[in-house]
């Protein structure tokens, strides 16, 4: 059955919202921000991408529908669009673009036809005369657009590549999107989520001096002699749109730099910028060196909504970023990672556990600052800079929130309370005016919320209805395990998956289970063991498991060394020198589980991509009183300190995305070891710990047995100054027909299409009856338009990378 609304983080670029013009019916002028931007009788049935004529008889196009001019009552055949090869169209951005002008022909005298253009956020066309379309850019995206000309049926595509090309010399204070990536303060550096959201120093002044400039354009080596390399992001990264741009990161043996210059090029060409920059003036008040650099986030935007797109060739259009630094009149590299663009913008609502909070102050003892810190859920919002507080509160630990987990509809959160040593939890209505709190009358730690937020499985095996806490019959589940780790539900909540604790078999704390549920009755059954380490060395055992959109496989937490912590504890702990990668298993049971190998960081059976501290931070501290500065110190063997996954539970882009805890390097921003976060055993306003929340993507069609990952990118926004832990990435809470939206998962109806205005609304169906598009709802892939999309988790979805 179709599910009222995924829970899905990730809305697909405007130009896909419509990229079937046909769905609109025979005369409706598609809007061009809906990604039709049609003029005239009918938009256009074809999906050819090709430089040819291409016929359809769908019957899309009404030889009586309002074309340029009007519509002719023949059905002509065989008419063409002239010119016929590939257009290209030169544009710099911030200039008005060029445009191009396509006429329609038939037996060599112009005639009247529908125009339409697939990719509205790239472009609109407009009317001339009555065979004549002229298709102009925006001037903000490049990418390739396909120009349909149809009548009675007939459609004629042609192809424009627009190449988008920028450059700068300096921050540009007058762009909205760079003034906030402009440190004019210290405090800025580790406010909330640092500047830009990414840490660092922000964006550098111009390069004045010509002999640096000329020296960037003529680099003395290519860095090789001076150990030039990234430390982040990571080559071969698959990044979705709509983020804040990333900090780049990297080391040489003379540790500073005067200048550097960035380059961004797609493969076809659709984009390209350079751009030049001295050092961030903020470093002439900390002192420190010129070693890491942002991405300007306006140019971020242009890169990523450009990169991912369909080519002439039908290649994939990745990105490639470049870096040159400059010292003393030389130049070094260019040093070059090349990334892939999911067509997917993550959207939505971040909540996470923060265990060393500025914005709530519920425990005494803090090493900095005023000596207090606070254990909270916090929420961050895309494209925010800095998270806000969702659940807890200043005062003593009873204002304590922890320990949570999220439905996947975004509409419920539970998570313990801080009073008689966590022995009760609360469940919060996650609601548009705020968090409502109710408090439950039993202890509900790390349970598994059902995808709609009514009920809760705990540890105890209860089934509980939210929020009312009141207990729910349960059969099956007890023939099993007795107790289970941690928990959760299936995007489609229908069955659950656990790391069991004890059941009728004794010790089962070495198996990962998956069982069939029925919400009616509260029945499980027909359980399937999918990973089992009985053989496996002592304290190797699986928990932390999620789904994936498709229910299929989930991704799980491996522990390989429960650490000073002990091995006792249903939910495998993260601190105190635990040691776990992250792996995959299929729900049946089928295959063998696989570490995520690309995503906990390696790139060959012998080889780690990951960095290490050349020169170590030699630290002393604690946790909880346990020495844990001396751990890992180096950050050797990062790829083993990956915790806790989650799942966004609607596929997008041709990817599902993770969420997990990892206490690895970022970059040479967070380089004390690995196990400091806990703040009374560590001055965490002087240092920034490792302990962050990352995001991969995983392919949608991967084989079992095989590692379908890629590498991770940090999470912007979470707060620098804490450890934070466990992010579950959800959607607002859906909206109401006719309210703003940018794809149909963000409606309760399950649809988006434009309204009289033309301005994309919520709606509880599909215009006329038609086909979905991606993120709007399906029951199977026959419902979806695009006849190569998947149906997953009740929604249209890309197909994945082959």
């Amino acid at each position: 059955m179709v599910q009222s609304r995924g829970a899905l983080v990730i809305a697909l670029g405007l130009g896909a919202v419509l990229a079937a013009c046909s769905a609109q019916g025979p005369g409706i002028e598609t809007p061009a921000a809906s990604g039709g931007g049609g003029v005239g009788g009918g938009g256009g049935g074809s999906t050819t991408t090709g430089g040819g004529d291409s016929s359809s008889s769908s019957g899309d196009f009404d030889p009586t529908g309002p074309g340029v001019g009007g519509g002719g009552g023949s059905v002509p055949l065989g008419f063409t669009v002239e010119p016929s090869d590939l257009q290209t169209i030169a544009v710099t951005a911030g200039q008005a673009p060029p445009s191009v002008s396509y006429t329609a022909m038939l037996m060599d005298a112009p005639i009247n036809v529908g125009w339409s253009v697939d990719r509205g956020e790239l472009g609109a066309i407009s009317a001339g005369p009555a065979s004549m379309a002229t298709f102009t850019p925006k001037g903000t995206t490049g990418g390739l657009v396909t120009v349909r000309a149809g009548l009675n049926g007939e459609t004629v595509a042609r192809n424009v590549l627009i190449q988008l090309t920028a450059a700068q010399n300096g921050a540009d204070a007058a762009v909205p999107a760079q003034a906030q990536q402009i440190a004019t303060d210290p405090t800025q550096l580790t406010l909330g989520g640092g500047v830009g959201g990414v840490g660092g120093e922000g964006l550098g002044a111009a390069v004045m001096s010509t002999a640096t400039l000329d020296a960037l354009q003529r680099p003395a080596s290519d860095g090789g002699a001076e150990k030039l390399k990234f430390l982040y992001p990571y080559d071969g990264t698959v990044w979705p749109r709509g983020l804040l741009a990333p900090l780049l990161m990297w080391e040489w043996t003379p540790g500073d730099a005067d200048a550097i210059q960035i380059e961004l090029r797609t493969t076809s060409g659709s984009f390209s910028w350079k751009g030049t920059f001295g050092r961030p003036e903020i470093l002439a008040t900390t002192g420190g060196p010129f070693i890491r650099h942002p991405i300007p986030q306006d140019v971020w935007s242009m890169a990523t909504d450009s990169a991912g797109g369909p080519t002439p060739d039908g290649s994939p259009d990745r990105l490639t970023v470049s870096l040159t630094v400059a010292r003393e009149g030389q130049a070094y590299g260019p040093i070059s990672q090349t990334w892939t663009v999911a067509p997917a913008r993550l959207s939505g609502i971040i909540y996470y556990n923060s265990y060393g909070t500025r914005l709530a102050e519920n425990y005494d003892g803090a090493v900095g600052g005023n000596g207090r810190f606070g254990g909270a859920v916090l929420s961050i919002r895309a494209g925010d800079t800095a998270p806000q507080l969702v659940a807890g509160g200043n005062g003593d630990e009873g204002q304590c929130r922890v320990c949570h987990s999220v439905s996947a509809d975004g509409s419920r959160l539970l998570v313990q309370n801080g009073r008689d040593s966590y022995g009760l939890s609360a469940a919060y209505d996650l609601t548009p005016a705020g968090a409502v709190e109710h408090e439950l009358s039993t202890a509900a730690p790390f349970a598994a919320v059902s995808p709609d937020g009514s009920l809760a499985l705990t540890q105890a095996g209860e089934l509980l209805s939210l929020p009312s806490s009141r207990r729910r019959p349960v059969s099956g589940l007890d023939e099993v395990a007795y107790e289970l780790g941690t928990p959760a539900f299936s995007p489609d909540g229908t069955r659950v998956v656990f790391n069991a604790l004890y059941g009728p078999d004794g010790d089962l704390r070495k198996k990962l289970f998956v069982m069939k549920f029925d919400a009616a009755t509260g029945d499980f059954t027909d359980p399937e063991v999918i990973v089992d380490d009985t053989d496996a060395p002592e304290g190797t055992r699986p928990g932390w498991p999620a789904f994936l959109p498709d229910s299929k496989s989930v991704v799980f937490h491996h522990q390989t060394d429960p650490g000073n912590e002990g091995d006792n504890f249903g939910d495998l702990r993260t601190r105190r020198g635990a040691k776990a990668h992250l792996a995959w298993a299929s729900t049946d049971g089928s295959g063998t589980p696989v570490p995520l190998d690309l995503m906990n960081g390696r790139d060959g059976p012998r080889s780690i991509y990951l960095p290490s501290l050349s020169a170590p931070v030699e630290m002393t501290c604690t946790a909880d009183g346990t020495s844990v500065g001396d751990i890992d110190i180096r950050h050797k063997d990062d790829i083993n300190l990956n915790y806790e996954p989650t799942v966004n539970p609607v596929a997008s882009g041709g990817y599902a995305w993770v969420v997990f805890t990892s206490r690895r390097l970022y970059g040479n921003a967070a380089t004390i070891p690995p196990f400091c976060s806990d703040p009374r055993g560590v001055d965490l306003v002087e240092n920034i710990t490792t302990k962050k929340l990352w995001v991969a993507a995983i392919d949608l069609n991967a084989t079992p047995g095989t590692d379908p990952s890629h590498p991770a990118f940090y999470l912007p926004a979470q707060e620098l100054l804490a450890g934070n832990a466990r992010g579950f990435w959800v959607l607002d809470p859906c909206r109401a027909e006719g309210a703003a939206c940018d794809t149909g998962d963000q409606c309760c109806g399950g649809y988006c299409q434009p309204g009289s205005d033309g301005e994309l609304i919520c709606s509880n169906a599909p215009p006329d009856g038609h086909c979905s598009q991606p993120q709007e709802r399906c029951e199977t892939a026959a419902d979806c338009c695009d006849p190569t999309n998947r149906c997953i988790n009740g929604f249209c979805a890309v197909e994945g990378p082959r």
